[in-house]
């Protein structure tokens, strides 16, 4: 069966319709994928800083502390003078004072951190006989 009435420009520029919907439509998708690329990037080079609700609370804090020198006065040779003191402080210990002074904590790590330095002279071990 032959088509009469239809010219090759007409099949031509139908051709060259379809190929350029195509390039435009790939042109689209790499466009998108490049702004897909930045928005991660610069969703990558975000920082996040602590909000309150990732800060510990009084209670927890003091039971870190409290946690820390039992742990001391349990594992290791101190003197007696050096667990007294240990004891002593533990006995008049203020958490909000020591959140104040150090704080706020987000980890115990951080609050192991500034244990030590307030019991480093506190801490006095028996010399081996």
């Amino acid at each position: 069966m032959e088509i009469s009435g239809v010219s090759g420009s007409a099949y031509t520029s139908a051709a060259a319709s379809v190929e350029d919907e195509e390039k435009l439509q790939k042109t689209k998708e790499e466009q998108a994928s490049e702004e897909s690329k930045k928005t991660e990037k610069q969703e990558g080079d975000k920082v996040e800083l602590s909000s309150k609700d990732d800060e510990y609370s009084e209670s927890e804090v003091e039971e870190k502390v409290q946690n820390y020198i039992q742990n001391i006065l349990y594992t290791s040779n101190l003197t007696e003078a050096s667990k007294a003191q240990l004891q002593q402080y533990l006995n008049t210990f203020d958490v909000a004072k020591f959140i104040k002074s150090y704080g706020p904590f987000n980890s115990t790590a951080e609050i192991s951190a500034a244990m030590y330095a307030v019991t480093a002279g506190l801490i006095k071990r028996q010399e081996d006989k």
